[in-house]
């Protein structure tokens, strides 16, 4: 049997947990509200843009425009993601399979570099809140065409074209509902994408030659309004936080009558969870969160063909694994970093992949 003064200790040594815990638990529950956050920052936007140059990426990293704390918001955040080696399917193709599609009459493309701005404005009430993202895009491309070979000595095609395109991407204004429980960690998510990005884009063309239309998968814009819908939960346990979030994104418009064909982009479904880390105290939390994303192909005349499987070049089958870190400033400003790296890609034929999608930014509680 335990004598008093063990007794004791024993009792002393449980009151020291609780009070851990009771310390660790709100920064659990700011952590994961910042989490939530900025994940709503690199939306589905990037995802539909640019389908026929295989970016079927979704860098969504959460929960899009939730926040467990009431007031207003704002986030300013970075992406870069550059498209620079090719897969098909779910590996990379041999020189002498690209050459076969190039006999074929297949367009082969060289690189698209995407980099967007995005400012976030957000309004969170008791049980409700509203968040408005206002995308930046500037985008470059490169494609040889149908034709490999170039001048002696360049290491593109004779047709080789490129574009660089600039301005305002398709706006998104997302909702939340999260009043199903007491403690509020569970919700819905329910939003619209607009058609506010250019899509009249042209090759930057020869001197005294007619400009040829973008793809239009590469435009700033899909051109159509997109519904968006999905739900999110979220815990914690010792001294982690955890969350789960999916979206659908489908599009409301028909095909879409654009200068290189009609065209109309595919559903894209986003599953997101996460843990973040509260060990370190409130003013540094790692976090790494696993991003799952299928895209349905895309439609219309606008939308190329594998010259083998017949097959549009579009969609896919992602995973990303995206290691991170925030760090709060003081008076309501944090900063933060990711980068998401491929674990697993599965497109439609021949399409350009990133070696990883990073991001920056600044959040700041009002």
């Amino acid at each position: 049997m335990l004598n008093q003064t063990q007794q004791g200790e024993i009792t002393m040594q449980h009151s020291r947990t609780n009070q851990l815990k009771q310390r660790l638990r709100p920064r659990l529950q700011t952590a994961l509200s910042l989490s939530m956050v900025l994940t709503m920052l690199i939306g589905v936007n990037d995802a539909l843009a640019c389908a026929s140059c295989g970016c079927t990426l979704s860098t969504d990293w959460g929960s899009q425009g939730v926040s467990t704390k009431p007031g207003w918001s704002g986030d300013l955040s970075y992406t870069s993601i550059n498209q620079n080696q090719t897969i098909y399917g779910n590996s990379k193709p041999s020189a002498a399979f690209v050459q076969s599609l190039y006999a074929a009459g297949q367009e082969v493309e060289t690189n698209t570099n995407t980099q967007t701005a995005t400012a976030v404005f957000n309004y969170n009430g008791e049980t409700a809140g509203v968040s408005l993202q206002l995308p930046y895009i500037y985008r470059t491309h490169g494609t040889n065409g149908q034709t490999a070979q170039g001048a002696a000595g360049s290491d593109y095609g004779a047709n080789f074209a490129q574009s660089s395109a600039s301005g305002i991407g398709d706006i998104r204004l997302i909702g939340h509902y999260n009043g199903f429980s007491d403690d509020k960690t569970t919700g819905i998510i329910f939003g619209v994408k607009l058609p506010s990005g250019d899509y009249s884009a042209n090759f930057i063309a020869a001197p005294g030659a007619a400009p040829s239309p973008l793809d239009a998968g590469l435009q700033l814009g899909t051109g159509s309004t997109d519904y968006i819908f999905g739900g999110y939960t979220s815990g914690t346990f010792s001294t982690y936080g955890w969350f789960v979030q999916g979206t659908v994104q489908h599009s409301l418009t028909g095909l879409v009558n654009e200068a290189s064909g009609s065209y109309r982009p595919g559903d894209a479904y986003l599953l997101n969870t996460g843990i973040r880390y509260a060990g370190f105290g409130s003013t540094i939390s790692p976090m790494l969160q696993l991003n799952l994303v299928h895209r349905e192909n895309d439609q219309g005349s606008a939308v190329n063909n594998d010259v083998f499987t017949g097959s549009p070049i579009s969609g896919g089958n992602l995973a990303y694994l995206s290691p991170g870190v925030s760090v709060r400033l003081g008076g309501g400003a944090s900063i933060y970093g990711f980068v998401q790296v491929p674990v697993y890609q599965n497109v439609g034929s021949l399409q350009l992949a990133p070696q990883y999608i990073a991001n920056v930014g600044v959040h700041q509680n009002f």
